[in-house]
């Protein structure tokens, strides 16, 4: 499991401090399936604009496993009455085909 998920997770740790240093966001999430003995280690790195509650991010995703780029996010928030715990969104991004995804219309509410 070290192999697997730590190690790629400690080798990438340097790339994300730099992400950070430009401005980005970015984010490394490593998952180890214990029924199927599969792992996976996933990274995102992107840029978040907020002005007045309305959030506009964009991201990119990657497989750090296969080494292979895994699409494009799009996402823009806005903070319902300013709460800052409740929000409506809509989404969508590319796939690794460069094709459209869905676009998803929601809400979330966090506490």
């Amino acid at each position: 499991m070290f192999k697997k998920i730590l190690l790629p997770l400690l080798i990438l740790l340097p790339f994300t401090a730099q992400a950070g240093v430009l401005g980005l966001d970015n984010e490394i999430k490593g998952e180890y399936n214990t029924d199927t003995s599969a792992s996976t280690v996933t990274a995102q790195v992107g840029k978040t604009v907020g002005m007045y509650g309305l959030s506009v991010s964009a991201d990119v995703d990657f497989d750090v496993m296969e080494f292979a780029y895994d699409g494009m996010d799009f996402k823009a928030e806005y903070d319902v009455l300013q709460l800052n715990n409740a929000s409506i969104y809509v989404s969508s991004g590319l796939d690794t085909n460069w094709a459209m995804e869905d676009i998803t219309l929601g809400m979330s509410i966090k506490f």
